[in-house]
């Protein structure tokens, strides 16, 4: 179907105007959060780096607040990542998904929530497995001679308990993602369309048809 509309898109039969647009945006973002399968699963996190250049790479959409438009994903605190936002705390996050056909770009300033209620929540709420990550002897990036997993490698044939990766737990952070600006881009053979969306303090304040 076209997706012409002289007063919103129309998507997958639906019409949307700015309105109901932004609410199934978050709605989409939120399924995200939830579903493993999601194209909204991962996310692209681009911070400035120590040259002020960009800096990429994937992470986990971990818990979108739909009402305060906070987006969070966890790391590593010992990460470039890490260093980058405790030195400049905006970032941009990219999500695409080609079966939708929707790319969302959000801009945000980050709160790092270290060794605080939030991050002990989802510690605990993060299964041994999946802690491996934050249980490297070194930094995550530290050169080394020879490919290595960086933790024990006896945790490549054995999961580690409860009890040991709970010794890594002073790694491990929460990055909540205070979001104040959203681009919004549907892709249709017919013609492709953009809004923006502008947030302060959780609230929208501002929104508008854009070029594509």
């Amino acid at each position: 179907m076209d997706s012409n509309n002289i007063n919103g898109i129309i998507i997958n039969d639906t019409n949307y105007n700015l309105e109901s647009l932004e609410s199934l945006i978050w709605k989409k973002l939120v399924n995200g959060s939830v579903k493993k399968k999601n194209g909204f699963r991962t996310m692209c996190v681009g911070t400035v780096d120590e040259n002020n250049l960009s800096s990429l790479r994937i992470v986990v959409n971990r818990k979108v607040n739909e009402q305060a438009k906070i987006i969070n994903f966890h790391t590593d605190n010992r990460s470039r990542k890490y260093v980058h936002l405790e030195k400049d705390n905006r970032l941009s996050l990219l999500f695409y998904d080609a079966r939708q056909k929707v790319q969302i770009v959000i801009k945000a300033i980050v709160t790092i929530h270290t060794n605080d209620a939030l991050s002990i929540d989802r510690w605990k709420a993060t299964s041994a497995q999946a802690r491996l990550g934050y249980m490297t002897i070194d930094a995550p990036s530290t050169k080394c001679n020879k490919p290595t997993l960086g933790y024990d490698e006896r945790f490549s044939e054995v999961k580690p308990t409860v009890e040991e990766s709970d010794a890594f737990s002073k790694n491990f952070s929460v990055v909540a993602c205070q979001v104040y600006e959203l681009e919004f881009l549907y892709l249709d053979f017919s013609g492709n369309r953009k809004a923006h969306f502008f947030y302060k303090n959780g609230q929208i304040f501002d929104c508008f048809w854009a070029v594509p």
